[in-house]
């Protein structure tokens, strides 16, 4: 077996050169081996930063390249799933940033490729694995309460920002929204049942064509609720993310996954954790990539997370235009 993944990073942007490459350098289960990018610059950029072997403009040389085990993709979402299909045909395990489609066709091309292929697939839904989440699902534990849950999401997104874009970003509810819609599940812990929405474009309409911003209710089939602020015309001094829950009388405070407060769980009343900086779960998500391709253990959020949080945003853009709750059928999102 193998004891090192041989990594080609596909997609050189800030995203990846400031969160994925440091984390990525940070564990001695994976090595860049080879950096692409549309700006053979930032290709270069991540080459100099990880000691990869070569920088290019093309995927196919990274796909074609049988010294390469597994692809990271970070490229802007309208790419994400044509890039998963080729690296599934190609044999390579793919970390694919969210989302893993702009629509449930191609979230479904990107499944149906990945099983075939038998390689490992992971899409970057991370706050599941901050931490402070992990901490939270070790004091609900055994409990068959049912909880309550609000998570706040807001920033400044303004109306150039790409992901407003629908045919390149898909927009605010499925290019980030997606992440909140899997914390849910994975806090939970049921399936979810249906979806509500209700907002709007709370940004310039005359540049902005597609909701932005919203409250999104989710209920589960053991009766739990959650519900997330998602506001693009946010502000960037308060803080971004804040997620609260209560169940059995207790309940647990989560400042932007750095700092963590609990009440009635433990016997003196209070606990309260304070991470040295933010971490939302990226660190461990590279982790356990690499581990699910070394040792066989299980891919962090597979395809049926995947699918699972991408039919969710989808159903949230129903929601808005219907002005209706939409149910959520697991077979639509279940892996045989």
């Amino acid at each position: 077996m193998a004891d090192q993944v041989r990594l080609g990073i596909i997609g050189c942007g800030g995203f990846a050169r400031n969160v994925h490459v440091p984390n990525i350098l940070l564990n001695n289960k994976l090595c860049v081996v080879a950096a692409c990018d549309l700006n053979l610059q930032h290709a270069e950029a991540v080459q100099a930063q990880t000691g990869a072997r070569y920088a290019t403009t093309e995927p196919g040389r990274i796909f074609a390249d049988d010294q390469v085990d597994a692809v990271l993709i970070a490229t802007r979402h309208d790419s994400h799933a044509v890039l998963s299909v080729q690296a599934a045909e190609a044999g390579k395990h793919i970390l694919c940033e969210k989302p893993m489609g702009l629509n449930m066709a191609e979230c479904r091309r990107v499944a149906e490729a990945v099983q075939r292929a038998g390689v490992v697939y992971t899409v970057g839904y991370n706050r599941g694995l901050s931490p402070l989440v992990v901490k939270a699902k070790e004091l609900m534990a055994g409990s068959l309460a049912k909880k309550m849950i609000y998570h706040r999401i807001q920033a400044p997104f303004p109306e150039s920002h790409w992901t407003h874009v629908p045919e390149i970003g898909g927009g605010r509810f499925v290019g980030e929204g997606c992440h909140i819609f899997d914390l849910f599940c994975e806090l939970v812990g049921a399936p979810p049942t249906s979806v509500y929405a209700a907002g709007g474009t709370f940004l310039d309409p005359e540049r902005v064509k597609i909701p932005d911003s919203a409250i999104v209710t989710l209920t589960f089939a053991d009766g739990s609720v959650a519900t997330t602020l998602i506001a693009s015309d946010g502000c960037a001094e308060f803080p971004k993310e804040a997620t609260e829950i209560y169940w059995d009388g207790k309940a647990v405070y989560i400042s932007d996954f750095r700092e963590m407060s609990y009440h009635g769980v433990i016997a003196d009343g209070e606990g309260r954790i304070a991470l040295k900086a933010t971490d939302k779960g990226h660190r461990r998500e590279i982790d356990l990539f690499a581990d699910a391709i070394l040792r066989g253990t299980p891919s962090p959020n597979g395809l049926e997370n995947a699918l699972r949080a991408a039919l969710i945003s989808f159903l949230v853009g129903d929601s808005l235009a219907t002005g209706q709750a939409m149910a959520i059928n697991a077979a639509d999102y279940r892996i045989a």
